[in-house]
């Protein structure tokens, strides 16, 4: 195993690993091959709240306690910014960065303003069945933070939302691929150019009528872009 490059997957918000066994039967003869589930999510416990950098030192850990060293990082989504994070802040632990979709930027989240001010009032003064229909037809109902049940989770999303890593991307020294879906409604393609042009001497690749989860969608051309950029292959 030792002659191959190491990946390490970091999964985003609300799925666990198991988000990119399909990509492994694709890999796994050019590259050893590490997942791992975050705090809250798949069989990670979360035990208090977190922020983006307690993310990355868990994973931080995780490569440590495994013996991983120089790991090409894959973050998706929510994994993008601990991702991130892991870079800026332990730079000489990862060989290079791959951010898919990544939600390393953040934007004002005016439904979640919203939401946080309207729930403490509405609740102690009308029925459940109400409120729910107040924030549904405010279009609130479907809010990530409405829906989490763990209280460290909960808080935690609270914290990690507001977390914006847009102005320190110019300090991340390692080699990174910005791979993004061309029709990604959740974190728009205008997001991958900003951090691709942050970035010193990144690259983007746009992968054309696919959203959010491009590794899915369009696995073959991922797995290409992958390969391309892991193993140094020129076209």
């Amino acid at each position: 195993m030792d002659s191959l490059k190491t990946l390490v997957f970091i999964h985003g918000w609300g799925v666990s690993s198991k988000i990119f066994e399909p990509l492994f039967y694709y890999l796994q003869d050019d590259f050893e091959i590490f997942t791992v589930d975050l705090p809250g999510f798949g069989q990670t416990p979360i035990e208090k709240p977190m922020a983006l950098k307690d993310y990355a030192d868990f994973v931080h850990k995780f490569l440590k306690d495994n013996k991983i060293e120089q790991p090409i990082i894959i973050g998706h989504s929510f994994g993008g910014a601990v991702a991130t994070k892991l870079a800026l802040i332990y730079s000489d632990s990862i060989s290079k960065l791959i951010l898919v979709d990544a939600s390393a930027i953040r934007r004002p989240q005016r439904k979640m303003i919203l939401l946080q001010k309207i729930t403490p009032i509405l609740k102690p003064i009308i029925s459940e069945k109400l409120r729910q229909l107040i924030l549904k037809l405010l279009k609130l109902d479907k809010t990530d933070w409405t829906q989490i049940k763990n209280i460290n989770l909960k808080e935690t999303f609270k914290k990690v939302i507001i977390e914006n890593l847009k102005y320190d991307l110019f300090l991340i020294k390692s080699p990174t691929l910005i791979v993004w879906g061309e029709n990604d409604k959740i974190t728009p393609l205008d997001e991958g150019k900003l951090i691709a042009r942050t970035i010193p001497g990144a690259k983007i690749e746009i992968i054309k009528n696919t959203g959010h989860f491009p590794f899915l969608e369009k696995p073959e051309e991922f797995i290409r872009l992958i390969r391309e950029f892991c193993l140094e292959i020129k076209n």
